[in-house]
């Protein structure tokens, strides 16, 4: 239920847009498209209500999205395909569903300039189409970076299998938004029928990325521009705890302390975005955390639905707590950055 009514969320995104340079236009970097390829995939799989999702498969069109974007004073949108991902299971070939995703993605890209970009869908495990498609989307479609889950079938994403593409995405120095999943493993009798997304991915999300830190994934390919979704989850609160246990750990083990990369050096290296209800909790934590350049806006459309996403960008766009120049960092500058193919979009020199 939202804190303010419409008339209250768009006076307040009014008053934002008077306010200098935290009016400029935003560039969202997670959102998500539901492309007639995928809905019919996912009801070919028989899948209603994906990880649990309350509202069942959300509804979703350019037009619609187009309209939310104008509402919240957004440029430009990165989508992405949210979980379930494109290994569905039964007879459904996950090659076919990323390879259809990722051309309607274009599409949409082609079809709006300047509104959308997106990041290719990958059908891990496997590798070798994980390769191709990479090629294919970068170099053929114009993907301005890639989507992974934080595991698939209980692969994460630190998992040595994985590592060439990690290397290629390294090469490239390609963006890469993680997006949570259920965990691999749930507990029988835990918030049994609430939806993954109001706890799970939050505790996968912190699973996924700290595997990532000590599988020591993104010391080998520190061209990974990892971005870590709805506010780094419980990253920043436990980042300080999660790095004094490993050294205390390791003190009696010649050497392996010196081999052991920084859990917090290596989140400062990342990107976070602020999809989901960051204020007035998470955000300072993760300002605490990471510099000001690392943060980026998410608005979660259609998964967070039109009103209460309003309602998250009203509060962003006003809070007090935030300066004039941190608000336009984290809405458009600091994304602008992270995509150079963007201005490429938009026939702008990079």
């Amino acid at each position: 239920m939202n804190r303010w009514s419409d008339r209250e969320i768009d006076d307040r995104l009014d008053a934002s847009a008077r306010d200098g340079r935290s009016a400029l236009r935003a560039i969202d970097v997670h959102s998500h498209y539901l492309p007639p390829s995928y809905r019919r995939a996912l009801h070919d799989a028989g899948i209603t209500h994906p990880d649990g999702y309350h509202a069942g498969v959300p509804r979703w069109s350019a037009q619609e999205h187009l309209e939310q974007m104008e509402r919240l004073g957004i440029e430009t949108a990165v989508v992405s395909i949210s979980t379930p991902g494109v290994v569905l299971g039964g007879d459904t070939d996950p090659r076919r569903v990323a390879a259809e995703a990722n051309d309607e993605g274009a599409e949409l890209v082609r079809a709006h300039p300047g509104r959308f970009g997106f990041y290719a869908a990958l059908a891990l495990p496997d590798v070798d189409a994980a390769l191709r498609e990479i090629d294919r989307a970068v170099d053929t479609l114009g993907a301005w970076g890639v989507s992974l889950l934080t595991h698939t079938d209980g692969l994460y994403l630190g998992d040595d299998r994985l590592d060439t593409v990690f290397a290629e995405l390294s090469r490239r120095q390609l963006p890469v938004l993680v997006h949570p999943t259920a965990p691999a493993t749930l507990v029988p009798g835990v918030m049994a029928g609430w939806s993954r997304s109001m706890y799970e991915f939050f505790f996968d999300t912190t699973r996924a990325v700290t595997n990532l830190v000590f599988s020591g994934v993104l010391e080998r390919h520190p061209g990974v521009r990892l971005v870590i979704p709805h506010a780094g989850a419980a990253l920043p609160a436990l980042a300080q705890r999660i790095e004094r246990n490993v050294w205390r750990a390791n003190l009696s083990r010649d050497g392996d302390q010196e081999r052991l990369p920084s859990f917090v050096g290596s989140l400062r290296r990342c990107y976070f975005d602020l999809a989901g209800s960051v204020l007035p909790y998470q955000l300072p934590s993760i300002l605490s955390l990471v510099d000001d350049s690392r943060i980026v806006y998410g608005s979660d459309f259609p998964y967070t639905n039109a009103g209460l996403g309003a309602e998250l960008n009203a509060d962003l766009r006003t809070a007090e707590t935030l300066s004039s120049d941190q608000k336009a960092a984290f809405l458009r500058h600091n994304a602008a950055a992270l995509f150079p193919r963007r201005a490429e979009t938009r026939g702008v020199p990079a």
